[in-house]
């Protein structure tokens, strides 16, 4: 039998107002669209209250932590709020005038606002089962009651939803679950069991095989494999792409929260923080240099204020000067030390002093100080300070027997410097105290030393053809590997990313630095690109400040220069020419910032180039 319950709203409160108050975002959206809006469920006495406390508990237990999260919370609760209503409307405590009937199939309960429609859905069978709640809002016509075209006709558009008694948070269950399965692939590629054979296919492949004698055919996964490690041999860097890898944890450690807006805010943060600016991306590909072709100026000479009188031995810009007009010492057999301060149109000569009894084979500024070390065929060398005049000589290492000290190299940050021994030794010395620190031993005699850009390692090489590499503090030997040339080594020259060594078979072998092994595993270490523009021993190779070049000259044929493109791995082809007076060149260094490139001769000249891609 049908019950009706009358009950009237709270005074000073309008059903206008309490449909405004517990209005769906649907039914708001509706309102929007210019459609009659709906009142889902009419108000109780405390209806007020306990919308608040429900709010107030919502917060608590997931704080929100944005403009997202709060509208979330505030969706979630108003929803919670329309169920408990709904609840109470179908078990007789609802607020408003509530009428049911039941026709054997269906049970409806109607108030004045809302229908529900109670279906079983195993009408046949006899065994009491759960009902499904649902609410019929979508105004379709139901023929076998009449209380449907009332509800119908008062509410033209209504939303369907299925309520289940046996689980209160059915909805955020749903969204977990849901979320959960996205770790499964979307789709399957048909490609991916393919087979492709490297020795039958097209000829750019082939280059692809590990050996000479790979017949097997290669997966998907393998070529895909294959063709990544071939490029990142081969670009060596030019293209960076570290910015795209993602320092996420593993699957089995990441920390899945309740709250769902938590993981999509640091996925957000992620992205912003990549995509927010291009500023580095569009800077890295501005200062890639462009191969095959360089783009250079001859300037006047370094030195024309005052040319050297013999070869020009020595050649070095200080690392702290202003790089558009950085200052640069020149020296050589005629004892005189020189400094100058390089313009693009005139070169100026700043000061100068005469050793009278050292020629100079090797002068060197020791870091950004105004210090420099001077060495020769002598068994004593100098130090210079050019800012207060004073020359500090050095007559002797203790407990070394060596005539000459005419080879060094100096640290980047100038606190050590390491000359060329007798038997195989480096011999350091500690450029405050003047004073010997330590000896690094190689198997052959020493030909070359170097240093490594950041000041904490020391190269060296010799007459084995081996490479030594040292960590400074310690003294302990690093690595160890044979040149690919297999011949002496006659020069060495660190960046960041590659080492060149020189040979005296004018071989110039690439390796990679970030390629390291270890004194105890395999000795064998393939360089990345052997250049043999050079038919004389490569007495010096020097990379630019930001390794993109490398300058490979010989002492021993005349106009015998190359500039190479590392990240290609291409010598430039529009210069030097067969016109450019190098002469027999003996020493080249660069300008900071790659601006200047000078270059000594064996007819004292300075010869000084203004690269245009680092002055633009």
């Amino acid at each position: 039998m049908a019950k009706t319950t009358n009950h009237q709203p709270l005074k000073g409160q309008s059903k206008k107002r309490l449909s405004k108050d517990f209005a769906s975002p649907l039914t708001a959206q509706h309102e929007e669209q210019g459609q009659k809006g709906l009142l889902l469920l009419s108000s109780s006495s405390d209806g007020a209250s306990k919308k608040k406390k429900l709010l107030k508990h919502s917060s608590e237990r997931n704080p929100p932590r944005s403009k997202k999260s709060q509208k979330r919370a505030r969706r979630e609760a108003q929803e919670d709020l329309e169920e408990e209503k709904l609840t109470n409307l179908l078990f007789g405590d609802g607020a408003g005038e509530v009428s049911s009937s039941f026709d054997g199939k269906n049970l409806f309960v109607e108030d004045s606002t809302t229908k529900v429609v109670v279906t079983n859905k195993d009408s046949d069978n006899t065994q009491e089962k759960p009902f499904t709640f649902q609410l019929d809002r979508t105004g379709q016509e139901d023929e076998d009651s009449s209380s449907t075209e009332v509800a119908r006709k008062s509410e033209p558009n209504l939303l369907k939803r299925n309520v289940d008694s046996d689980d209160e948070n059915d909805s955020d269950f749903s969204e977990d679950h849901n979320r959960d399965k996205g770790d499964a692939p979307a789709w399957e590629d048909p490609d991916d069991g393919a087979t492709t054979t490297l020795v039958d296919a097209s000829y750019r492949l082939r280059k692809l095989r590990r050996s000479r004698e790979e017949t097997e055919a290669l997966s998907s996964h393998e070529l895909e494999h294959r063709l990544r490690e071939r490029y990142e041999d081969t670009a060596q860097g030019a293209a960076r792409t570290d910015w795209a890898k993602t320092s996420l944890p593993p699957k089995g450690k990441r920390q899945i929260t309740s709250d769902d807006d938590t993981e999509d805010e640091g996925s957000e943060d992620e992205a912003l923080t990549l995509f927010n600016t291009s500023k580095s991306l569009l800077a890295s590909s501005r200062n890639r240099l462009p191969p095959n072709i360089l783009n250079i100026i001859r300037c006047p000479d370094a030195n024309q204020a005052d040319p050297n009188k013999a070869v020009v031995r020595a050649v070095n810009f200080h690392p702290g000067s202003d790089p558009e007009q950085p200052l640069m010492l020149t020296a050589g057999l005629d004892k005189n030390l020189r400094f100058f301060q390089i313009g693009e149109e005139k070169s100026k000569k700043i000061h100068g002093i005469h050793f009278p009894k050292m020629p100079i084979y090797s002068a060197s500024f020791l870091g950004n100080t105004g210090k420099v070390v001077l060495s020769g065929r002598r068994n004593f060398f100098y130090f210079y300070d050019a800012v207060a005049g004073k020359v500090d000589l050095v007559p002797r290492i203790l407990g070394r027997e060596e005539r000459s000290w005419e080879k060094h190299a100096v640290s980047p940050d100038g606190q050590v410097v390491a000359f060329v021994g007798n038997d195989g030794y480096v011999v350091l010395v500690d450029t405050h105290s003047k004073q010997w620190i330590g000896n690094l031993k190689l198997n052959g005699s020493v030909r070359a030393i170097t240093f490594s850009p950041d000041g904490s390692e020391i190269l060296a090489s010799g007459s084995d053809g081996d490479i030594y590499r040292w960590d400074l503090k310690s003294r302990r030997c690093l690595e160890r590997f044979p040149n690919g040339d297999g011949t002496i080594t006659s020069s060495l020259s660190a960046s960041f990313k590659n080492l060149a060594v020189g040979a005296e078979s004018g071989v110039v072998n690439l390796y990679s630095e970030h390629q390291r092994q270890s004194m105890l595993g395999s000795r064998d270490k393939a360089p990345l690109k052997s250049i043999m523009n050079l038919h004389t021993s490569a007495d010096c190779v020097r990379f630019n400040t930001d390794g993109q070049i490398l300058a490979m000259s010989t002492q021993r044929e005349k106009d015998s220069l190359k500039l190479l493109h590392v990240p290609s791995q291409t010598v430039f082809s529009n210069w030097p020419t067969s016109k450019t007076p190098l002469g027999y060149v003996w020493s080249s260094d660069f300008s900071p910032q790659s601006k200047f490139l000078a270059i000594g001769n064996d007819k004292g000249k300075c010869l000084l180039y203004k690269l245009k891609h680092y002055n633009d």
